[in-house]
């Protein structure tokens, strides 16, 4: 027999079955972190403070999070192409592995592509609570789908790119028998070689060789709550995120926050006379504006490039305004948060998590206690994301949708009626409406795929905006029309109106909003010419402070179990509270401070450092400020937990009594 050349080794280790397996990894390798990679360049609004050297090195400490899903996915191909047996060299074997791992691979890189453009909405990765909003609600449609690949072709045009490069290596990695006679020694080196990649296989599963897996939070060791969507990628988040009960807290620590609100009576902003004197109960209408951040309104962003909202501008100038921060980020989120105080402080929204039949209090249900009529307005097809079971849940006894309008001239062909004649409807609709009434209105027009009417007329200079700068201006002629007819109605004088958004705009364009500090500014405002006076308040507010303010606002001083607090009391401290990417947000007006519920990794000033560039959390400790974020985690918690979301009856007798 003929001694094999160096150069004939070499070439038949290179052409070995090992050794194109090891190719096929690595194009997997690099195909999923560069689909990883493109969440960054595509969203690159969300990470302006990073600069190359720090990107780079989010991008390379990420493929420890894409090989556990390079192995897992193609354990079938390991196996195969590992196999101690001639099977290996079977054409039709080969073929439906080969099938297996252009499949697997392409779906893989499916889901990164479809997160680089959920997370232009959600600002987070998609993790297994996407699912059930899959099967449970309307966020997402056909009709949506096909709007999402009509405006992101180019995205469509990458990844079939990208699937015909995978195609093209299978074909270039196929086994051939060896046209020499085979090496005595083969069975065993394929025998070795199964063994050792699934020793890899199982060391790249758990991320390393620590002693626990690598998960989701592994990844703020590596950077900040802002940048960790950067090193993962969507199939890991899918697969290692579950739909986990809340964890029963029994610290012990020095806040004495308190859920229950013993005295509504304002000491602020209000002439208390006016609330005694007054022998006609005020009104309240609350609107929440959709995807109306704080940047997309020239009041409280003087920087913007075009002025859009500037009837709103004018409205917010004659309110008490305060710095707003919402406390969710997705529809499912909204309602809870404003209607009930009930922040959005797990993976998954309350209304679908393990406690969503929990009781609560929220201020419809006293407002109708105390004679109300109380409203919800929404323009979307009933039932849309739940909106009308909720809000009935929180004392809107009655619903006024897209069924009631009965007219779909003014349908929008996707969510629901344009905003411009629904309002027009409410104000209408409200002065049928025995007072006194409490009404929330939820517009919906300023939504993706952000569409105005057609004969609706924009400005000359508009030219450049872009389809949802278009939508916000409309919405605000819209306002400007409802408030003018409002003015002209009966009740108008003596109704309080509270101005805030469901959540801040999905599309940034200055970067002191595209962090996780100015992501949730959204408008907060009271307006009540008769008794309330204008003035620009910079504290700041959250949507879970809506409910006992409006009570208080109103004179109804009832006893409430709210996790917000009462703008119009001096005793209250300012408070925002958030949950993003696995990281707990708690800032009271000065220091906002971040945890994993349990360490700290990270304090900001905000007020002076708007962008978040410096992190002073090994200079700086604010015990006092992550002790508040501790008990209010262990409030929240505990309360879901034990469905202790409102208050007794029994309790509140006692309260009194002492």
């Amino acid at each position: 027999m003929r001694r094999q050349t160096r150069k004939e080794k070499i070439q038949a280790w290179l052409s070995s079955p090992v050794m194109l397996l090891v190719y096929r990894l690595l194009t997997t390798l690099l195909a999923l972190s560069i689909s990883r990679w493109m969440l960054y360049l595509f969203n690159i609004q969300f990470f302006h403070q990073l600069d190359l050297r720090q990107a780079a090195s989010l991008y390379f400490n990420g493929m420890r999070f894409d090989l556990p899903i390079v192995f897992a996915i193609n354990i079938p191909t390991i196996v195969f192409y590992c196999l101690p047996s001639r099977l290996i060299y079977n054409k039709g074997l080969q073929a439906f592995v080969d099938i297996v791992y252009v499949i697997a691979n392409a779906l893989a890189i499916l889901l990164n592509f479809l997160d680089i453009i959920c997370f232009h909405f959600f600002g987070k990765h998609l993790t297994v609570d996407f699912i059930k909003l899959l099967s449970q609600s309307d966020e997402v449609s056909f009709g949506e789908v096909g709007h999402v690949f009509f405006d992101y072709w180019y995205l469509l045009v990458i990844f079939v790119l990208f699937v015909l490069i995978i195609r093209v290596v299978a074909q270039q990695t196929q086994i051939n028998p060896p046209k020499k006679e085979e090496d005595p020694r083969w069975h065993l080196k394929q025998a070795i070689s199964m063994v050792v990649m699934l020793v890899l296989t199982v060391i790249a599963g758990r991320g390393g060789l620590q002693a626990e897996p690598i998960t989701v939070e592994t990844a703020m060791q590596y950077s900040d709550p802002q940048n960790a969507p950067i090193l993962l990628n969507t199939p890991f988040c899918l697969i290692t995120t579950r739909d986990t009960d809340l964890d029963e807290r029994k610290g012990v620590y020095q806040s004495d926050f308190s859920p229950v609100h013993n005295d509504l009576a304002p000491n602020r902003f209000i002439e208390t006379d006016s609330l005694v004197s007054d022998s006609i109960p005020s009104n309240v209408v609350v609107l929440i504006l959709k995807n109306m951040g704080q940047e997309m309104i020239g009041y409280y962003s003087h920087d913007r490039r075009y002025p859009i909202t500037p009837f709103l501008d004018s409205l917010l100038s004659q309110s008490l305004t305060f710095n707003g921060r919402s406390n969710s980020r997705r529809n499912l989120e909204v309602l809870p948060s404003i209607l009930a105080s009930i922040p959005a402080m797990m993976e998954i929204d309350f209304v679908r998590s393990p406690y969503a039949s929990n009781d609560f209090d929220a201020f419809g249900q006293h407002l109708h206690e105390h004679g109300y009529n109380t409203i919800f307005m929404h323009g979307g097809k009933n039932g849309m994301q739940g909106f009308d079971a909720f809000s009935r849940r929180a004392g809107f006894n009655k619903y006024f949708g897209r069924i009631e309008y009965d007219d779909d001239s003014d349908y929008d062909g996707r969510w629901g009626i344009y905003d411009g004649p629904f309002l027009q409807y409410a104000a209408k609709t409200l002065n049928r409406v025995q007072e006194p009434f409490a009404t929330t209105i939820f517009t919906l027009t300023s939504r993706y795929p952000y569409k105005v009417p057609k004969d609706f007329a924009l400005p000359e200079e508009s030219y450049f905006w872009t389809g949802f700068e278009k939508t916000i201006y409309y919405v605000d002629c819209a306002l400007r029309d409802f408030f003018k007819a409002a003015s002209r109605m009966p009740w108008f004088d003596h109704t309080l109106f509270v101005i805030t958004a469901d959540y801040s705009n999905s599309e940034h364009f200055q970067p002191e909003y595209s962090n996780v500090w100015g992501m949730y500014a959204i408008p907060i405002a009271f307006y009540y010419p008769k008794k309330i006076n204008p003035l620009r308040c910079n504290e700041i507010a959250q949507q879970i402070d809506l409910g006992p303010s409006i009570l208080s606002a109103l004179g109804i001083n009832d006893t409430l179990f709210s996790m917000g607090r009462n703008l119009f009391d001096t005793l209250s401290e300012p408070s925002f509270v958030s949950y993003y990417n696995l990281t707990y947000q708690y800032c009271d007006g000065t220091y906002l401070v971040q945890s994993d519920g349990e360490q700290p990794f990270g304090i900001f000033k905000p007020i002076s450092d708007s962008l978040l560039n410096d992190n002073l959390v090994d200079r700086l400790q604010c015990p006092d400020v992550f002790d508040k974020l501790y008990r209010f985690i262990q409030v929240y918690n505990n309360g879901m937990i034990n469905n202790k979301l409102r208050i007794e009856t029994d309790t509140i007798h006692e309260t009194q009594e002492r």
